[in-house]
C-alpha cells in the first residue's frame, strides 16, 4: 500500500483506465434551467468526488443541489465557484486511489470529497496531505483518520464515526453512573479498531472495562455458548457493550446465545453503539415502517441502541424527500436506506464552500482556497446548518471540533418488545470546550464535551459560549424491571455475593486454603504411594515363576476336567499357548518377539496396574506380563475352559437358542459397562475371540486395554506382533478378520499412526472415541451371536474386505441380511452401533437396557444358583472386611480420645489392663494462669460468647504446649494448669520448658483480640514454682490424672498474687533458672506473705536473652 501511494503521488500521467470510474463533470450553470451566473474559468476550483460503485444513485444531483443553494446564498459567485468531477471507487482493486491521482495529475483537481470507503480514504487522505490539498470525508468512519498529525488536510462530516460513537456511548454510561462494563466483539481488524477507540475514551472517562469477550466472525449462538464466554458475563458485568464488525448477523446470534444462557433479564443491559453495517453499508433502520420495527424488535428487543438523534421516525425522511422533489428526484430515484450518505455528501460540499469563502475574504488570495492546511484550520470549530436541519431540530447543525471532525447529535433508544415504536430515552449532545481551556490532550485532541441529558432536564453549559440545552422526546420508567429503573453495574453483594459478609469471606478463605493444602498434601502423598506401587510392578511375572505347558500336557489337564469341556467341541487353539504360574494358576498367553529392552513410561505403568486391579464377573483377570527375558514378551490371562465365543458360534454341533443369546449379550454388555465406567476406560479390541466362556458358562472379556500399548511398542520396534503358525486359524488376539471389528474413525487414525515417523508422537484417540469404537465392535459381535455370520453381504468375499480395510481403503458399512428375523428396535440399535459418526452411536448403558428388553433371559437354574453362591461369598468377604475396618477405626478413635484425656504413658498402661500406682517426682515445674477480670467479663457477655472466647484462648495455649515437653493437667473456668517433668521425667529441663511456655503465652496474648469485643485484649496472670510433686490417676468413672503436693499450692499462689500481664515465679524457680538457664531475664519483685509459707521472695520472668551465650563466648 505504501508503495502504491508513493507511485500515485509522483505519477504525472493518467493512471486510471477508462473503465475504472464514471467521469461526470458538473460546471457552474451546467443545468439547462439554471439562471445563475457563471464564474470566470480562473475563479473556478475543480473538486474531485470519489464515490462507490453501485452506491447512492443520483448523488450528482444532490451535489448540484448543494452548489445551487450556495450560489443562492452568495457563498459561490463570480469570484469563487466550483466544478465537480465524479468518479467511482471502493471496488476490489482500489480504483478510487488511482482515480484520485488521475484527477490531481491530469484533471488538475485541487480538492477532494471522499472517497466513500475507509480502505480508499486512508491512502487518498495521505496523498492529499502530501499535495497540501483540502479533502473532506463524508462517509469514512475509521478511527485512524482522526490522527491529524498524518492526515493534515482532512476534515470529516461523517454523521457516524468510531470516535464519536465511543464518546457518546461513554457519556451514556456515565449518565447512569455505571463504572464497570464488558465489551463483546468479534475477531478482525474492524472490530479491533472499535475496541481500541472505545477503550481509550472509557479510560479517560473513568469507566472500567472489566471483561473483553471476543468471538469468531462466523460464530453461531451455539458456538458462543459452548465457548463458555457467555457465562463469564454473569460473573463480571451487568452492562455489556456490543462492538461487532458484522453487526446484524453477529448480533442475532449473540442475542440468541444470551437468551439461551439466561441473560435476558432486567439485570443486564446490552448496548449497541451503532447498527450500521460497516463503512459501505446503508443505515439499516430508517423511518418508522412496520417492517423496520419488526426487524428491530426481532434483533434488539430490550436493548439500548446509540444512534443518530433522527433515527426510527419520519421527521428527517419526509422533509428530505420534499427537498429532493424540488430537483426532480423521488424516493424511487435514490437509495433511501443510505439517506445519511446523501446528507453527508451535501454537507461536505457546503462546508467546502463556506470555508473557501472565509479563506477568500480573509486573504484576498484565490489560490489559498486550495491550500489544504489553511482550509483545514478554517474548518476547525466551524458550525453551520446542514441538510439534516430540514427535520426541524438542532441535530441538523454541523459542528466540527478542534480537529475538524464532525460532532454528531446522538440519542439513546430503548427497543421495547411490547410497544410498536422505539423509545428515545436520552439525547446526547456535543459541546466544545473554549479554545482557551483546550489542552490538546492525547486522548481528547478535539476538545470535546459530550453531554447526556436525561428525562427532559436542562443541561448546564459546558463553556461560557454555549447556551443551555433543552432536550425533548425522552422517557422515564421505560426499563422492563420493577419501577422501570435501570439496573446497577454490579449487584449489591458483588457478582459472586462476596461483598455481604466479610467475616464469612475470611473464614471461607481460611477454610479453602486449609482444604487446598490438605488436598495438595493428600494428592502428593497419594502420588508418592502410587509411584511406589507402580515402580514395584506387581503385574510383572518372571520366567522362573512360570512354566510353559506343551500341548500334550494341556490335553491331559483338560481331560481331567468336567465332561462338559470335551476337546471335541473346542477349537485346536485351546491346547496352544498355556502356562502354569506359581503352583497351579492355569494361564493362557500371547507371545511377541522382543527386539530390544522395553522401558515403560508412567502411562504404561498406570495402565498395567489398572488392568491388574480390574475385577468383575465378566472380565477375565489379567495375570501379568513377562518381558526383557529370552527375547520374548508374554501377556498372561487366566484360562477359561470353554474357549472363546467364536469357538461356540461357528461350531455347528452347538445349539445356540434365545437363552444363550440373551445370556451372552447381557454378560458382554455388563463387562463393557464396567470397563467404560472404570479408569481403564474402554476395551479397545472387542471381538468374538477376545470373549471367553468359563466352566460356568459365564462370558468374560479378555485382551482389554492393552491394544494401543502393543501397537505403539510394535511401531517403535520394541516387539514384533505374533505371527500365524502352521495349522492355526488364529493366534491370540490377532487375526486377519480383526480389522472388520475396528470402527472406521479408529481405523483411519491407526493408519495415520503407522505412517508416522519414529520421532513423531503417537496420537491416541480420546476415551469417548474409543468407547464409541467398542460399541461399533459390539454391534458386530451381537450380530454374530444372533446369526452366526458377519454382517456383510453373502456376495462379498470377507478376505477381500479385510484386505481393503488393512490397506486403509474404505469398505462397505455392516448391514443386516435381507430376510433376517430381528426385532425392529434391535435392528435400529444395530444400525446406530454401525454409524460412521461416533457421536451417533449409543452409550453402553443404553445398549444394555435395550438388549435386556429385547433379549430377555434369566439364565438356567444351576447357573443362577452358582452365581448367587459366588455373589454371596464375595459379599460375605466384603462384609467381613468392612466390619473389620469399622472395628479398627473405632479402636483408633478410642485411642485418640484416651490420649487426649490422659498422658500417653498412663493411657497405654490402662489400655494394657495394668494399674497406674501413684508416683512421686523429685523435681517438676507447675504453671498456673488466670484471666484478669474474667468475672466482670462474664457478667456482660453471653455464656456462648464466653465459651467461644475460652476455647480460642486455650486452643492457642495448647498449640504452645505441644511444642514443648509439658502436659496440660486441667482447665477450670478461666484457670489453666500445666506441668513439665511429669509423668515423663526430663531432668532439669522442665524449668526451661515452662519458662518458654510462659513467654510464648504472653506473646500469644499480646496479639489476641476478644472475638465478641473488637479492639479489647485479654489480660492474664501467670505464675510457676519448682519442687517435688506426686501424681496419680484418681477415680474409676471418668478418671483424671491429678497432681498433689505443696509445689502445686505454691505455684497457684504465684499466679494469684501476681500482676496482670506478668509472670511471677518463686525463689526456687528463680534459683534453678539462674543456675541452669541463665539466658532467662528475671527481675526481683519484693517479699510478700504467702499463705502457709510465710514471707517469700518473688520475681518476675521478663524475657529470654537470645544473644546471652554469644556474648559469653
Amino acid at each position: 500500500m505504501i508503495f502504491l501511494i508513493q507511485l500515485l503521488l509522483l505519477s504525472p500521467g493518467r493512471l486510471a483506465a477508462d473503465g475504472d470510474g464514471v467521469d461526470n463533470k458538473i460546471y457552474s450553470g451546467s443545468a439547462p434551467d439554471n439562471a445563475s451566473k457563471i464564474a470566470p474559468a480562473h475563479n473556478v476550483i475543480r473538486i474531485g468526488h470519489i464515490g462507490a460503485v453501485n452506491t447512492m444513485p443520483n448523488y450528482e444531483k444532490v451535489l448540484e443541489l448543494s452548489r445551487q443553494e450556495l450560489l443562492a446564498d452568495g457563498t459561490f459567485g463570480d469570484d469563487f465557484d466550483v466544478e465537480v468531477i465524479n468518479k467511482n471507487g471502493c471496488g476490489d482493486a482500489f480504483e478510487g486511489v488511482a482515480a484520485a491521482a488521475d484527477m490531481y495529475h491530469v484533471d488538475k483537481v485541487m480538492a477532494f470529497l471522499g472517497p466513500y470507503c475507509n480502505s480508499e480514504m486512508v491512502p487518498v487522505a495521505t496523498m492529499a496531505a502530501y499535495w497540501n490539498k483540502p479533502i473532506i470525508a463524508y462517509m469514512a468512519t475509521s478511527n485512524a483518520l482522526a490522527d491529524k498529525k498524518i492526515y493534515k488536510t482532512l476534515a470529516r462530516v461523517s454523521i457516524r464515526t468510531i470516535n464519536t460513537q465511543a464518546e457518546a456511548t461513554g457519556a451514556f454510561i456515565r449518565h447512569y453512573k455505571w463504572r464497570k462494563v464488558a465489551f463483546v466483539t468479534n475477531a478482525g481488524a474492524a472490530a479491533y479498531e472499535k475496541i481500541v477507540a472505545f477503550e481509550k475514551v472509557f479510560r479517560r472517562m473513568g469507566v472500567n472495562v472489566v471483561k473483553k469477550i471476543v468471538f469468531d466472525e462466523t460464530a453461531t449462538a451455539q458456538d458462543m455458548i459452548s465457548s463458555g464466554q457467555i457465562d463469564e458475563i454473569k460473573t463480571t458485568s451487568r452492562i455489556v457493550i456490543a462492538l461487532f464488525s458484522s453487526v446484524r448477523d453477529l448480533t442475532t446470534e449473540f442475542r440468541k446465545a444470551t437468551e439461551a444462557s439466561g441473560l435476558s433479564t432486567s439485570e443486564y443491559v446490552f448496548v449497541f453503539p451503532s447498527i450500521q453495517e460497516g463503512a459501505n453499508g446503508a443505515s439499516p433502520f430508517v423511518g418508522s415502517s412496520n417492517d423496520m420495527l419488526d426487524s428491530v424488535k426481532k434483533n434488539y428487543a430490550n436493548c439500548i441502541l446509540i444512534d443518530d438523534v433522527n433515527g426510527f421516525d419520519d421527521r428527517l425522511m419526509t422533509p428530505f424527500l420534499e427537498r429532493l422533489s424540488a430537483i426532480g428526484l423521488g424516493a424511487e430515484d435514490i437509495d433511501l436506506k443510505n439517506i445519511y450518505g446523501y446528507i453527508s455528501l451535501y454537507d461536505s460540499m457546503k462546508i467546502f464552500g463556506l470555508a473557501g469563502r472565509r479563506v477568500l475574504e480573509a486573504t484576498k488570495n484565490f489560490s489559498e482556497i486550495t491550500n489544504g492546511k489553511r482550509m483545514f484550520d478554517t474548518m476547525r470549530r466551524m458550525t453551520f446548518s446542514g441538510m439534516a436541519s430540514v427535520a426541524g431540530s438542532g441535530s441538523g447543525t454541523v459542528l466540527l471540533d478542534d480537529q475538524a471532525e464532525r460532532l454528531p447529535f446522538y440519542s439513546a433508544f430503548y427497543v421495547s418488545a411490547e410497544r410498536n415504536r422505539v423509545l428515545s430515552i436520552c439525547n446526547i449532545t456535543p459541546s466544545l470546550m473554549p479554545a482557551s481551556k483546550c489542552s490538546k490532550e492525547e486522548d481528547n485532541p478535539g476538545c470535546v464535551d459530550i453531554v447526556s441529558s436525561p428525562l427532559g432536564y436542562k443541561l448546564q453549559p459546558q463553556s461560557p459560549s454555549k447556551d443551555t440545552f433543552q432536550v425533548s422526546d425522552v422517557q422515564s420508567g421505560f426499563w422492563n424491571s420493577v419501577g422501570g429503573q435501570m439496573p446497577i453495574d454490579e449487584p449489591a453483594c458483588g457478582f459472586r455475593g462476596e461483598k455481604c459478609d466479610y467475616t464469612l469471606i475470611i473464614v471461607c478463605a481460611a477454610a479453602t486454603l486449609a482444604l487446598i493444602s490438605a488436598v495438595i498434601s493428600a494428592f502428593l502423598l497419594k502420588r508418592h504411594c502410587e509411584s511406589r506401587a507402580l515402580n514395584n510392578m506387581p503385574w510383572r511375572i518372571f520366567r522362573d515363576d512360570m512354566r510353559i505347558v506343551n500341548e500334550d500336557e494341556v490335553k491331559s489337564m483338560l481331560s481331567l476336567g468336567s465332561q462338559r469341556t470335551k476337546l471335541s467341541n473346542m477349537g485346536s487353539s485351546m491346547v496352544k499357548h498355556h502356562a502354569i504360574i506359581g503352583v497351579n494358576t492355569h494361564a493362557t498367553y500371547h507371545m511377541y518377539q522382543q527386539n530390544r529392552q522395553i522401558k515403560f513410561g508412567r502411562q504404561d505403568l498406570v495402565l498395567l496396574m489398572r488392568m491388574k486391579q480390574a475385577v468383575h464377573d465378566n472380565l477375565n483377570p489379567f495375570l501379568g506380563m513377562t518381558f526383557n527375558e529370552k527375547n520374548e514378551l508374554l501377556l498372561l490371562w487366566k484360562f477359561c475352559s470353554r474357549g472363546t465365543l467364536q469357538d461356540l458360534i461357528y461350531n455347528e454341533n452347538f445349539v445356540l437358542d434365545g437363552k444363550f443369546h440373551g445370556a451372552f449379550v447381557r454378560d458382554i454388555t455388563l463387562g463393557l459397562e464396567y470397563l467404560h465406567t472404570s479408569n481403564i476406560g474402554f476395551h479397545g479390541s472387542l471381538t468374538t475371540w477376545s470373549t471367553l466362556i468359563d466352566r460356568n458358562w459365564l462370558v468374560k472379556l479378555t485382551d482389554y486395554g492393552i491394544n494401543d500399548a502393543i501397537s505403539r511398542w510394535e511401531k517403535h520396534g520394541s516387539i514384533e506382533l505374533e505371527s500365524l503358525k502352521d495349522g492355526e486359524e488364529k493366534s491370540g488376539a490377532w487375526q486377519k478378520m480383526g480389522v472388520l471389528y475396528v470402527a472406521p474413525d479408529i481405523r483411519m487414525q491407526n493408519d495415520k499412526n503407522k505412517k508416522r515417523r519414529m520421532d513423531q508422537k503417537w496420537v491416541e484417540q480420546t476415551f469417548e472415541r474409543r468407547r464409541a469404537a467398542d460399541i461399533y465392535a459390539f454391534g458386530i459381535v451381537i450380530y454374530e451371536i444372533l446369526f452366526r455370520m458377519f454382517p456383510f453381504s453373502n456376495k462379498v468375499d470377507l478376505d477381500e474386505i479385510a484386505d481393503k480395510a488393512m490397506l486403509g481403503e474404505k469398505v462397505a458399512r455392516p448391514s443386516v441380511h435381507s430376510g433376517a428375523q430381528i426385532h425392529p428396535d434391535l435392528l435400529a440399535l444395530l444400525q446406530d452401533c454401525w454409524s460412521d459418526t461416533p457421536e451417533v452411536r449409543p452409550t453402553i448403558r443404553r445398549v444394555r437396557l435395550s438388549t435386556e428388553s429385547y433379549l430377555k433371559t434369566k439364565g438356567s437354574l444351576v447357573d443362577s444358583m452358582m452365581r448367587m453362591m459366588e455373589e454371596y461369598a464375595n459379599n460375605l468377604e466384603k462384609l467381613v472386611a468392612e466390619r473389620t475396618g469399622m472395628l479398627e477405626e473405632a479402636n483408633q478413635k478410642a485411642d485418640r480420645l484416651l490420649s487426649q484425656l490422659l498422658p500417653k504413658y498412663v493411657a497405654a498402661e490402662l489400655k494394657a489392663g495394668r494399674g497406674v500406682p501413684p508416683k512421686s517426682y523429685a523435681t517438676a515445674t507447675v504453671l498456673f494462669s488466670d484471666v484478669v477480670g474474667f468475672t466482670k467479663m462474664c457478667s456482660s457477655s453471653t455464656p456462648l460468647e464466653v465459651v467461644n472466647m475460652l476455647n480460642s484462648v486455650y486452643s492457642g495455649f495448647d498449640a504452645v504446649i505441644n511444642k514443648h515437653e509439658a502436659y496440660k493437667v486441667e482447665t477450670i473456668g478461666d484457670a489453666y494448669m500445666v506441668v513439665s517433668g511429669v509423668p515423663e521425667e526430663n531432668g532439669k529441663r522442665h524449668i526451661a520448658h515452662i519458662a518458654d511456655i510462659s513467654l510464648e503465652i504472653m506473646k500469644f496474648l499480646a496479639d489476641y483480640e476478644v472475638p465478641h469485643r473488637k479492639g479489647q485484649r485479654l489480660r492474664c496472670r501467670l505464675g510457676f514454682h519448682t519442687g517435688s510433686v506426686a501424681a496419680a490417676v484418681v477415680g474409676l468413672n471418668a478418671p483424671r490424672y491429678c497432681l498433689f503436693g505443696d509445689t502445686v499450692n505454691m505455684a497457684s499462689r504465684m499466679e494469684s498474687t501476681g500482676e496482670p500481664e506478668k509472670i511471677q515465679i518463686s525463689q526456687a524457680a528463680k534459683d534453678l533458672l539462674h543456675q541452669e538457664y541463665p539466658e532467662f531475664v528475671v527481675t526481683y519483685r519484693h517479699e510478700m506473705e504467702i499463705k502457709g509459707k510465710g514471707v517469700q521472695k518473688t520475681y518476675f520472668l521478663e524475657s529470654k536473652d537470645m544473644d546471652y551465650f554469644r556474648r559469653q563466648s
